[in-house]
């Protein structure tokens, strides 16, 4: 059974959500009000929803290709 939302019993994050997260903060940073620091920091801060969103998108890749081969397993041949 590959490991996912309905094994933890909670809903988890997206990698889209992430990604919308991340862009909040890149917007924030690049409205043009936010002081040279704010911006940077909001920046760096983006960046860390943007690597959860890739690890999330890898996670989603695994879990198919591993459903893939458990079936594949179930399979009489």
């Amino acid at each position: 059974m590959a490991f996912s939302s309905l094994s933890l019993g909670a809903e988890m994050l997206k990698a889209e959500e992430c990604r919308e997260f991340a862009e909040q903060y890149r917007a924030r940073a690049n409205d043009g009000r936010s002081a040279t620091r704010l911006a940077n920091v909001l920046l760096s801060v983006s960046n860390a929803p943007l690597a959860l969103a890739r690890q999330l998108d890898l996670l989603a890749s695994v879990e198919s290709q591993e459903s893939a081969r458990i079936a594949n397993q179930a399979m009489p041949g």
